[in-house]
């Protein structure tokens, strides 16, 4: 199977990535896909408490090699997802 989303290899790498970390966000917060805004507050919008955090932090680090993320400084999901797809490509410079 072959997906392709943008002009390039990277868009779709970057596609798919968001596409796992909607399934994340959906998954933890027990929210439908089409419900995920990327403006969204992971605190104020979503009601993340301390083990709505850890398991968020668990699955990350599950399904992006070990990475940790600080989620107090990215409360939003588009800085979040920058964030997560920004070091993800870091480390494969």
């Amino acid at each position: 199977m072959c997906i392709k989303v943008g002009n390039n290899e990277l868009d779709s790498v970057k596609a798919l990535m968001t596409m796992s970390l909607n399934a994340l966000i959906a998954d933890v917060f027990e929210i439908d896909l089409d419900d995920i805004d990327r403006q969204l507050s992971l605190r104020n919008d979503l009601g993340m408490n301390s083990e709505k955090e850890q398991e968020l932090n668990a699955l990350i680090r599950e399904y992006f090699d070990g990475l940790e993320v600080d989620l107090n400084k990215n409360d939003r999901l588009d800085a979040l997802f920058q964030s997560i797809i920004d070091t993800e490509f870091e480390m494969m410079d």
